[in-house]
C-alpha cells in the first residue's frame, strides 16, 4: 500500500505540474495575472516528494536532491508570499 500512495502522489504532482505547462501555452501574450505560481508550488512539491519519499542508490545524490528541495522550498515560499504583498 505504501508504494501505491508514494507512485500516486507522483503522478498526481507530475499531472499538476503538466496541467499547469497547458495552461499557460494557452494564455494569451495580454494575460494581467499571475502565471508562474501554481508551477513554483508544484515543482515544490515535486522536489519535496523526490527527496524525501524515495530511496536513491548514493548518499551524495540524496543530500542533492534534499538541498535542491529544500532550496526550491525557500524560493517558492519568497515567490508566494511577494506576489501576495505586491497584489
Amino acid at each position: 500500500m505504501h508504494l501505491v500512495l508514494r507512485y500516486g502522489l507522483l503522478a498526481l504532482i507530475l499531472s499538476l505540474l503538466a496541467i499547469d505547462i497547458r495552461w499557460r501555452l494557452r494564455l494569451s501574450p495580454g494575460f494581467a495575472g499571475e502565471r508562474y505560481s501554481n508551477g513554483v508550488a508544484a515543482l515544490m512539491l515535486l522536489f519535496n516528494h523526490l527527496a524525501f519519499q524515495f530511496r536513491w542508490p548514493t548518499p551524495v545524490l540524496t543530500a542533492a536532491l534534499r538541498i535542491l528541495a529544500f532550496g526550491w522550498l525557500a524560493f517558492g515560499l519568497l515567490y508566494i508570499f511577494y506576489q501576495w504583498r505586491v497584489c
